[in-house]
């Protein structure tokens, strides 16, 4: 049986199933012995897990998600209540089962879903800027440097995940691109950030911070020279840089934190990011769950200072994120790990899909740009509804 059979077996067997991103095209993982539903108690156990290593398969691993509220109490910081639809806080699979999938990823639906209804925004324009005003003069009296203002996008809507993730990987193929399927919900992603990567006592992360419209007229090189003359997104960056410098050398060796690719420009369907790479070497006796409280959740999608800018966006959103700016990836039984970072995300759950996005605020910014910029970071999304 080849392999585009197999994913078609599969997807129409109902078995849940995870598909990621790897170097070479996608991996995907099934047949899962184990699933875990994480709570704001039993993630640090999950964290603590001791696991054998003598006989490492590469099914030996955890693969999933940690939501945004459990990594908010990881570090300690409160989740006031808000509206939400009871989704899970995390959820860990161990799979007995690993096909090696390419880049095309062919899938032929049954019946092509038709879209009647539109994405609607829960935060318009001028709530927006009422937002972004509050959150300027938080700025100005110091209590943050820069904030991201999320906004969401819903449908009722029931959907084939298989078909957009893999219409979403011929047009938008991310570094980080993800997909499950279980029985209750689904996760379409094409994330491009990767929060972490650990490799034996080598770990990276690879923030962004920067985003500027594709055109005609503008190409990657005119990209890159908008970026380094821009004030407000060179401030942007090199604060999110600081912030997650600062974070790795909680965990590192004193002087082995560096940037080893410093502001260079990726392009994507709808846009160029800008984006460093930081590098560093951990310190002995460093555990998994504390390389995750220090890194998690990643300072690009959230602002900096990392814990007061937490709270002051828990104490103004009205809804709870879910999975938005948690982090997918697996754990290892050796101790290596990968995460990303949960953005340009559709999260499908009792009929309705949802689409978050954000964007950065600092003391230049303009709510007009970054409202438009939102939608900018969803439109790939929003256009697989069509």
């Amino acid at each position: 049986m080849n392999k585009a059979n197999q994913l078609q077996d599969i997807n129409r067997s109902n078995k849940p199933y995870i598909i990621y991103k790897s170097r070479k095209g996608f991996d995907l993982y099934t047949d899962f012995s184990k699933k875990i539903i994480l709570n704001n108690k039993n993630v640090f156990s999950f964290l603590n897990k001791k696991t054998s290593t003598k006989r490492f398969k590469e099914t030996d691993l955890f693969i999933g998600f940690f939501g945004y509220e459990l990594l908010n109490n990881l570090i300690g910081v409160k989740v006031p209540r808000q509206r939400n639809m009871n989704f899970s806080k995390g959820i860990f699979y161990k799979p007995e089962k690993k096909i090696s999938l390419n880049n095309k990823l062919k899938y032929t639906p049954r019946k092509r879903i038709s879209f009647k209804k539109k994405f609607e925004i829960n935060i318009n324009r001028q709530s927006y800027k009422k937002i972004f005003d509050k959150f300027k003069k938080k700025i100005k009296s110091g209590e943050t440097y820069q904030i991201k203002i999320c906004t969401k996008y819903k449908m009722k809507s029931k959907v084939d995940p298989l078909d957009l993730f893999c219409r979403l990987s011929h047009t938008n193929l991310a570094p980080e691109a993800f997909m499950i399927k279980d029985k209750d919900y689904s996760v379409i992603s094409c994330s491009p950030e990767n929060l972490i990567t650990k490799t034996g006592t080598i770990i990276t992360t690879k923030p962004i911070a920067g985003t500027v419209k594709k055109s005609r007229s503008m190409t990657k090189k005119k990209a890159l020279k908008y970026f380094r003359n821009n004030l407000k997104e060179t401030k942007e960056h090199n604060m999110i840089v600081d912030m997650e410098r600062s974070d790795m050398s909680r965990i590192c060796r004193a002087g082995t934190v560096r940037l080893t690719k410093q502001k260079v420009v990726e392009e994507y369907k709808d846009l160029f990011h800008y984006v460093s790479l930081i590098k560093g070497q951990l310190k002995r006796k460093i555990k998994n769950i504390d390389i995750i409280r220090a890194m998690m959740p990643g300072g690009s999608v959230i602002g900096c200072p990392k814990i007061s800018t937490l709270n002051l966006l828990n104490n103004q959103e009205k809804e709870n994120r879910n999975i938005y700016t948690g982090s997918f990836g697996y754990i290892k039984f050796n101790g290596d790990l990968k995460f990303n970072i949960i953005i340009r995300s559709i999260l499908n759950f009792k009929n309705i899909s949802e689409i978050s996005v954000a964007s950065g605020v600092v003391v230049d910014s303009n709510s007009r740009h970054e409202f438009n910029e939102n939608y900018l970071k969803a439109k790939a999304l929003i256009d697989l509804f069509k």
